[in-house]
């Protein structure tokens, strides 16, 4: 009997670790996918049910009525548009029966964007305006965020729309331009189309940065002075952001979607052919380019804070109560506590 349990066991791991080395790509980083969605939820169900998810106030300083126009105009703007194109794509899922590609980025872009208060990970480098619809940030619930006090609140509204609306559109927009592009010039080859995206993609990036800060929604509150733009002002840039952040990190997301193949696939479809449940096929897509997602976030995550070691150029005025949070280090606010 002992004998017939112990070929039992040796049977059934032998058939798991089969199963696992014939699992398809798709497969394997839908698991990994799916091990992020678990952990964020994670971090966000202790956020929500915290003493820290309340609004964080403005403090003394009086928020510009400019500053206050521009905030709700993008906060319902994102909204309306969101509304709209989660219509648009339901829509076309009825017609198609399936879920399109861009919903499937949507969906798995949404999931990579729990990262987004990791700039401030280590150090407080970076913050939005307190005029935002917020409560508080769920970054320092986050395993391994580095205790510095006040932390830098998330715009939700803002935030979540943004990341539904702003990038979806962006991708459809650099989608029809690289048709044409390939029309206008067939030996154009996919360096040539990722080279003239990073290129794109960083211009951009730094001309929508400088609207943001100048308008008041957010700024950079420290920044390496040899690779920034403007040093010494509220609207301070970092260029090496607009770089690896705006030019690299979207290339690569964008991308992915950009080179589907004839059928729509997209390169973290691999394997799906093999998969047998075709109703889970869906979210076996979605997890799969989730997965993708959060490795290249945490990549640049991890630069980014490792940069900010050397971000020590602040604004030469004093900073707004509204932007510095009470932050550590930050104007007479005490310093941050050194690094464990």
């Amino acid at each position: 009997m002992t004998t017939s349990s112990v070929t039992t066991d040796g049977d059934t791991m032998k058939q798991l670790w089969v199963g696992a080395k014939e699992s398809p790509p798709i497969v394997w980083l839908a698991r990994l996918g799916a091990v992020f969605v678990v952990f964020q939820l994670y971090v966000y169900l202790r956020w929500i049910f915290s003493d820290s998810f309340a609004p964080t106030p403005a403090g003394p300083d009086p928020i510009p009525g400019s500053s206050m126009f521009w905030i709700r105009f993008w906060e319902i703007g994102c909204v309306l548009l969101g509304i709209g194109l989660i219509w648009w794509i339901v829509r076309k899922m009825r017609a198609e029966r399936e879920i399109p590609p861009i919903g499937i980025f949507v969906v798995a872009w949404l999931l990579a964007a729990w990262q987004d208060p990791g700039v401030n990970a280590t150090r407080p480098v970076f913050a939005y305006n307190s005029g935002f619809f917020n409560r508080g940030t769920w970054g320092e619930f986050i395993p391994g965020w580095v205790s510095k006090g006040a932390e830098n609140p998330q715009p939700l509204i803002y935030f979540l729309a943004s990341y539904i609306v702003l990038t979806p559109l962006a991708i459809m927009g650099i989608d029809k331009l690289i048709g044409r592009l390939r029309t206008a010039a067939p030996r154009l080859n996919r360096a040539g189309v990722l080279a003239t995206m990073v290129l794109l993609f960083t211009v951009l990036d730094i001309v929508l940065e400088q609207y943001f800060h100048r308008v008041g929604l957010w700024t950079y509150l420290r920044v390496d002075g040899s690779w920034s733009i403007f040093s010494g002002h509220l609207y301070q840039f970092p260029l090496y952001e607009g770089v690896f952040f705006g030019g690299i990190v979207s290339t690569l997301s964008i991308a992915i979607y950009c080179f589907r193949d004839k059928d729509g696939r997209m390169i973290t479809d691999a394997g799906i052919e093999k998969l047998r449940n075709k109703r889970m096929v869906p979210l076996v897509r979605i997890l799969a380019l989730t997965g993708v997602f959060n490795v290249i976030m945490m990549v640049f995550m991890l630069g980014f804070n490792l940069v900010n070691q050397h971000a020590d150029t602040q604004p030469a005025q004093d900073i707004p109560s509204y932007l510095h949070h009470d932050m550590c280090g930050l104007g007479p606010n005490p310093p941050c506590p050194p690094l464990p």
